[in-house]
């Protein structure tokens, strides 16, 4: 069509025989018919999203108090802050319905709200300036007015440790070329006059990349990617978005939003509160008091359990802000999750800035369960040993046998430490030390939290661990398992918790800046290893049911 168009590629008789005139008016015509169908569709389907929220089911236009507020003081005028909220809204959804194919969905909507436009001249100044000598041979590039790619190769001082790793240290050797050239380009970005208060740079996996089927039967690489040969999986891109492009702040959430958090909180408190309570409840000295007596002067006696409990949540928490602050990143305000079963499930804490790498992203997921995992297991043995060395039980609390074997992991050490316990029916009464039932809940809470979905600890360390692409189906498969361990009614925990995950925490995190460099193996097997101990803390021990 170019060809006929620009009347190149015909020979002398065509030209002259006036076809070539002929087909290109027609070819103008189509184009121009297409052209104009599109552009009415595409007014169609924005004018009709951003009306959806504006008409009721009459079809007329909804109208509120404040409208009519308004117009009472403007007249017939409209409310100028009103239409440049519609302008808005509609120019985001006209983005999202424009999204190229190589703009990574974790990065779309980011781009859809992008509060700016960039420039074309802003955009080739990216392949001029900062490209230009960096090791980053820029072959092709394409942009939006929010949005660039830049597709490239590494040269072959840098692609040489692309070939397939033989060693540990050639497999950090290639994480580190990667590594080096991203960091110039940052570094470049940083000092540039113009760019550095206007672009942010993120390192992706080029998800228009398929593999190649040669004529031997081996996947090779699209070309105009990494050198032939010397990689296998997709080549990295690099994507540039707006500066003021950010994930939402503090101080953007609504009030519907704050005053559901300060409701968690208040609820969780309560919860941990009435779990610490109801340890008591089948001590017979605690319940004649509180039940028969009246006397509430007993009910301090749970507070070890639910100061304990509130602790090791804290520690937690603190884990996730410690590592944020060492890989400087930005965090939100943590909102506690209540649980009937364990008086708290933990917090849900947003990032609020992207992180650096794939490394800092798991240092911060994997901080904060890793913590209250080891506090938790300290506090079970401590407190099995307290109760086996204690003389005076009347005022510990008591709780079922199952108890024991509601968790293998817990069972276990039960069976090492106080092997007679073990030993007792399930449904017997066992008073068991105030550290034994923090450290259960503790426990229970750091495992739920490792488990590979979504925005869990356990769904980020697991997108740090492997990259974005294996994350996803892991996080699906996860959440099925879960779905289907909830409906199976063998653990009262697994229901709460996937509710709980399915209506907030199913969906993947925000991207990392860099997301192409691995964090190594040693940071992969401990994942790994607490991932297997959160298994074992959630499926029960032979002849005991599930967890609590």
């Amino acid at each position: 069509a170019a060809q006929i168009l620009d009347g190149e590629g015909l020979s002398v008789e065509q030209s002259e025989s006036g076809k070539s005139n002929e087909l290109a008016s027609k070819l103008r015509v189509r184009v121009s018919d297409l052209r104009q169908s599109r552009d009415a569709l595409l007014k169609r389907r924005v004018d009709s999203l951003a009306n959806t929220n504006n008409i009721d089911s009459t079809g007329s236009k909804k109208d509120s108090i404040d409208d009519y507020v308004q117009s009472s003081i403007d007249g017939d005028t409209d409310n100028q802050s009103k239409d440049k909220k519609r302008s808005k809204e509609e120019k985001m959804m006209e983005r999202l319905i424009e999204t190229p194919s190589w703009l990574p969905s974790s990065l779309a909507a980011f781009a859809a709200t992008s509060p700016v436009e960039v420039s074309l001249s802003h955009w080739k100044m990216v392949k001029a300036d900062l490209l230009v000598d960096s090791g980053f041979m820029c072959t092709s590039w394409d942009s939006t007015d929010v949005a660039a790619v830049f597709r490239g190769r590494l040269p072959r001082t840098y692609a040489s440790s692309r070939s397939s790793p033989e060693t540990e240290d050639d497999e950090e050797k290639d994480n580190n070329s990667i590594t080096t050239v991203f960091g110039d380009l940052q570094a470049r970005l940083e000092n540039h006059p113009e760019l550095n208060d206007r672009i942010r740079l993120f390192l992706v996996d080029d998800i228009e990349w398929r593999p190649s089927f040669d004529t031997v039967g081996n996947y090779g690489n699209r070309l105009g990617g990494w050198d032939t040969g010397e990689k296998e999986g997709p080549p990295p891109v690099i994507i540039a978005l707006a500066r003021e492009v950010e994930p939402e702040q503090e101080s953007e959430r609504d009030l519907g939003t704050k005053s559901l958090a300060v409701f968690s909180t208040l609820l969780s408190t309560f919860t941990t509160f009435a779990y610490a309570l109801s340890a008591y409840a089948l001590n017979p000295t605690f319940f004649k008091a509180v039940v028969k007596d009246n006397d509430i002067t007993a009910v301090p006696l749970c507070l070890p359990i639910f100061v304990g409990v509130l602790a090791v949540s804290a520690l937690h928490e603190a884990g996730h802000f410690v590592a944020a602050k060492r890989h400087d990143v930005k965090l939100g305000s943590p909102v506690p999750l209540p649980s009937l079963q364990v008086g708290t499930f933990g917090s849900i804490t947003p990032l609020r800035s992207f992180p650096s790498t794939r490394t800092a992203l798991f240092d911060v997921a994997i901080s904060g369960p890793g913590v209250s995992m080891l506090v938790s297991m300290i506090l079970l043995v401590s407190g099995l040993s307290l109760t086996i060395s204690s003389q005076s039980l009347a005022t510990f609390p008591v709780v079922p046998a199952a108890t024991m074997k509601s968790s293998f992991l817990i069972g276990s050490i039960v069976s090492v430490v106080a092997p007679n316990m073990m030993i007792v029916p399930l449904s017997q009464p066992i008073p068991i030390h105030p550290l034994f039932l923090v450290g259960l809940a503790g426990l229970l809470m750091s495992a739920v939290n490792l488990l590979p979905i979504g925005r869990l600890d356990g769904g980020r360390a697991c997108m740090a661990a492997w990259g974005r692409r294996p994350a996803s189906p892991i996080s699906l498969l996860s959440l099925l398992a879960l779905a289907f361990y909830s409906f199976s009614g063998v653990s009262g925990i697994i229901v709460f918790w996937g509710a709980i995950v399915s209506l907030t925490q199913r969906l993947p995190d925000i991207p990392a800046v860099d997301e192409v460099t691995g964090v190594g193996d040693l940071r992969v097997n401990s994942y790994i290893a607490l991932s297997v101990m959160a298994l074992l803390a959630l499926v029960p021990f032979p002849g005991g049911v599930g967890p609590i």
